[in-house]
C-alpha cells in the first residue's frame, strides 16, 4: 500500500542497506561514504539499525544492519516506523557461487516455490523496481569496460528473501567469492552504479525460461529500451502456477512477457502462455521486442 502521507512521501529516500557480516556490502559502503557527503541521523531507541547516514543533496539514506540482507522481511515497514520511509531499497550485497565466476550483478527478491530456505515466505514475491535494475546494470557494465575489469555484468532471477516488502526493492553484488568480495574496483563500480539509479519508468516484461543468470533477458535489458521485472528460470518454472504469475506481472507492473524459449519444454511454454493471455499479457519475441524497443547507444 502506498503511503499517501504528504509528510511521509516528501521525506521518502533511496535507501541503500549495508550488512555489517557482509564483506561486499561494507566494500561497497566504504566507496559510497568516499564517492559522496554524509551526514548522521539520529535514531530513534529500539529502532533496530546500527546507524543511518543521508547524502548531503537528500537524495539518499545508507542504513547499517547487523543482520543478514535475506531475512530483512517487513524492512520498510521497520523503517517507516523510524521515521526514514524509503522510496527504493537497494540491498549492497555479496554474491556466491559454486562456480566461483567473477561477476557483478543485479535481481529482485522471491520464492517460486513452497521453500523459503534463504528468507521470506514461500510462493511470495517482493515488489520490484524494473527501472532501478535496469539503469543499475548498465552503468555497471560501462563502469567495468571502462575500468578493464574483466567480470561478467549480469542479472539473476528472482531468488531468495526478503519477499514481504511493499517497497520497491533490488540486490546489487559482487561475485563470488571472498577474493572478490573486497576487491577495490568492484567496490567503487557498484557504488558508483547505485548513486546513479533511476526510477524513471521503462517498458517491463516479467521472462520465463533461462538459467539462474537469464542472459537473453540480460542481453535485452542492456541492448534495448526495455527492462525486466520477475525473471523465473527453467528450473522453477514447475513451480509457477497462475497465483504467482499474477503476483509477478503486479509487483514488476509488466506490460509483456518474454520467453527464453528454447529453454523451455513445450508444456511450460503452452500451460504459461495459457495463464498470460487469460491476464491480458502478451509474449512478445526477442525479434518483436528488438524491432519496438530498439537498441540503446
Amino acid at each position: 500500500m502506498t503511503d499517501t502521507n504528504p509528510e511521509n512521501v516528501n521525506n521518502s529516500k533511496i535507501t541503500i542497506i549495508c550488512s555489517a557480516p557482509d564483506l561486499a556490502s561494507q566494500n561497497i559502503k566504504k566507496h559510497l561514504l568516499a564517492l559522496r557527503e554524509w551526514k548522521p541521523l539520529e535514531l530513534p531507541e529500539n529502532s533496530g539499525f546500527s546507524a543511518v547516514l543521508e547524502s548531503a543533496d537528500g537524495k539518499f539514506r545508507l542504513v547499517d544492519i547487523e543482520e543478514i540482507h535475506v531475512f530483512q522481511d517487513g524492512l520498510d515497514k521497520k523503517l517507516e516506523a523510524a521515521g526514514l520511509p524509503a522510496e527504493l531499497i537497494i540491498f549492497a550485497s555479496k554474491h556466491r557461487s559454486k562456480e566461483e565466476v567473477k561477476s557483478l550483478t543485479v535481481h529482485c527478491t522471491g520464492n517460486s516455490s513452497n521453500e523459503a530456505r534463504l528468507g521470506g515466505h514461500p510462493k511470495e514475491l517482493a515488489v520490484s523496481s524494473p527501472p532501478a535494475m535496469k539503469s543499475i546494470l548498465m552503468e555497471m557494465k560501462r563502469l567495468a569496460k571502462v575500468k578493464g575489469l574483466d567480470y561478467d555484468v549480469t542479472l539473476e532471477v528472482t531468488h531468495h528473501g526478503p519477499t514481504e516488502l511493499n517497497v520497491p526493492s533490488l540486490y546489487a553484488e559482487i561475485g563470488s567469492t571472498e577474493g572478490q568480495w573486497e576487491e577495490p574496483v568492484p567496490g567503487e563500480i557498484v557504488a558508483r552504479a547505485i548513486l546513479t539509479v533511476s526510477l524513471e519508468k521503462v517498458p517491463t516484461a516479467v521472462g520465463f525460461g533461462g538459467g539462474h543468470y537469464a542472459m537473453r533477458q540480460t542481453g535485452l535489458l542492456l541492448e534495448t529500451a526495455i527492462s525486466f521485472g520477475h525473471n523465473f528460470p527453467k528450473y522453477q518454472l514447475e513451480f509457477v502456477d497462475e497465483a504467482l504469475i499474477r503476483q509477478a506481472v503486479e509487483k514488476s507492473n509488466a506490460e509483456f512477457a518474454y520467453f527464453d524459449r528454447k529453454s523451455m519444454k513445450s508444456a511450460d511454454r503452452k500451460r504459461i502462455s495459457q495463464i498470460l493471455e487469460k491476464l491480458g499479457l502478451k509474449v512478445l519475441k526477442e525479434s518483436e521486442i528488438r524491432e519496438k524497443y530498439g537498441r540503446e547507444e
